[in-house]
C-alpha cells in the first residue's frame, strides 16, 4: 500500500526546502547594475526580466525573493550558461537517438534553444503553463520561430494526458520549477506512468532534481517505482542531480555511456565526455520513504492540477518558513 501525502505535508516540505536551497539560485533583490527590461504579473507568476552587461535573466519573484529561472549570456548565445543545464545533457548519454523532445517547464527556453540549433532534425514540444513566460522568452531569449519548435501554454500534466495516444517522445525533460519547488502533480507515480506511456521503447525522462531538499528521496523512489532503469549525474558546482529514467530494461555501463558521448561530441560545445565521469551509483537518499501518489481521484487531473498551480503569493505561500 502506497503512502499518500496530504497537501499540508507537501506545502510544509516545500517550505523546509525554501529555507535551505533554491533551484538555480536566488537573491532578495537585484544585483548592482542589473536593470529591469520588463516586469509582468500573470495568473501564475510574478516575472522579472533583467539585464546586466551581456547577461539576461528571467526571475520568478516570490515573497520578495528573486528565483533565477533562466539565464542567457548574450556574448555566447549558442551555449548553455548554467551548470545544471549542461548536466541535463546526460540524457543523451543514455538515449543518443533523439528525434522528438518534450520539455516540461520552459522558462527562457535556453535548453530547447540550444538543442534546436545543435540538432537540425530535432522536433521540439515545449510546454509551460504560463503564456506570459512563453511571451517573454520569445521577446528576450532568442526563441526561434520555426515549425519544428512548438511552444504550448498548458499544464505539463494535462498536456501529456491529452496527447494523442500514438504520440511518442524519445526524451522528456522535466524542469518545471516554481521558484524552489515543482508542483506536486508533476512529481507523482501517476504522472510518471503517463510519461512512460508516451515514450519510445528506449525513451528517457530527464529530471532536474535538488538533492539537498526533503523531497529528493521521495523523487528518487517514485521514479524507481515506475522506470526499470535509471542513472544519476552530479552537477559540477551545485546541489543538483540530473536523474535519467529509462523505459528500457537494459542498464547501460560506463563504456556504453562513453561511446555515446564520443558519437555525439560534435553536437556539443562543452565536454560531454566529462559528464560521464559524474555518473554516480552511491545511494544518497533513504530508499524506504513513501512513493508520491496523486492526492486527487483518477480522472480528476484538470482540477487537481489547477489546485497545485495556484499562484504562490502572500502568507500562505509554501516558500515562507514561518
Amino acid at each position: 500500500m502506497f503512502a499518500r501525502w496530504s497537501r499540508r505535508h507537501w506545502l510544509a516540505t516545500a517550505a523546509a526546502a525554501a529555507a535551505g536551497v533554491s533551484a538555480l539560485g536566488s537573491r532578495r533583490g537585484l544585483a548592482a547594475g542589473e536593470r529591469v527590461l520588463e516586469e509582468a504579473h500573470s495568473a501564475y507568476n510574478h516575472i522579472v526580466i533583467t539585464e546586466r552587461a551581456d547577461i539576461r535573466t528571467m526571475y520568478f519573484v516570490v515573497d520578495g525573493t528573486y528565483y533565477i529561472e533562466s539565464r542567457l549570456d548574450r556574448s555566447h548565445r549558442a551555449s548553455l550558461d548554467l551548470d545544471y543545464t549542461r548536466t541535463m545533457m546526460a540524457g543523451y548519454l543514455v538515449q543518443p537517438e533523439v528525434r522528438r523532445l518534450l520539455m516540461i517547464g520552459f522558462g527562457g527556453g535556453q535548453i530547447t534553444n540550444y538543442l534546436f540549433h545543435q540538432f537540425p532534425e530535432l522536433e521540439i514540444d515545449a510546454v509551460d503553463i504560463d503564456s506570459e513566460v512563453i511571451r517573454l522568452a520569445r521577446a528576450y531569449f532568442d526563441v526561434p520561430d520555426d515549425p519544428r519548435y512548438r511552444t504550448h501554454a498548458a499544464d505539463g500534466r494535462v498536456f501529456v494526458e491529452q496527447a494523442n495516444e500514438n504520440t511518442r517522445w524519445d526524451m522528456v525533460m522535466l524542469d518545471a520549477f516554481r521558484g524552489v519547488f515543482v508542483p506536486f502533480h508533476l512529481k507523482t507515480r501517476e504522472y510518471y506512468e503517463s510519461l512512460k506511456v508516451h515514450l519510445t521503447p528506449a525513451g528517457v525522462v530527464v529530471a532536474n532534481l535538488h538533492n539537498a531538499t526533503p523531497m529528493y528521496p521521495h523523487d528518487r523512489v517514485t521514479f524507481a517505482d515506475v522506470f526499470p532503469t535509471s542513472y544519476a549525474f552530479a552537477a559540477e558546482h551545485s546541489r543538483q542531480t540530473t536523474y535519467v529514467a529509462s523505459a528500457s530494461k537494459r542498464q547501460l555501463g560506463i563504456y556504453e555511456l562513453r561511446a555515446n558521448a564520443r558519437k555525439l561530441a560534435r553536437h556539443f560545445d562543452f565536454d560531454l565526455m566529462g559528464v560521464t565521469s559524474r555518473w554516480y551509483l552511491a545511494a544518497d537518499y533513504d530508499p524506504t520513504v513513501a512513493v508520491l501518489r496523486d492526492d486527487f481521484p483518477p480522472g480528476q487531473t484538470p482540477r487537481g492540477a489547477e489546485r497545485h498551480n495556484e499562484r504562490c503569493d502572500g502568507p500562505k505561500c509554501p516558500y515562507r518558513s514561518q
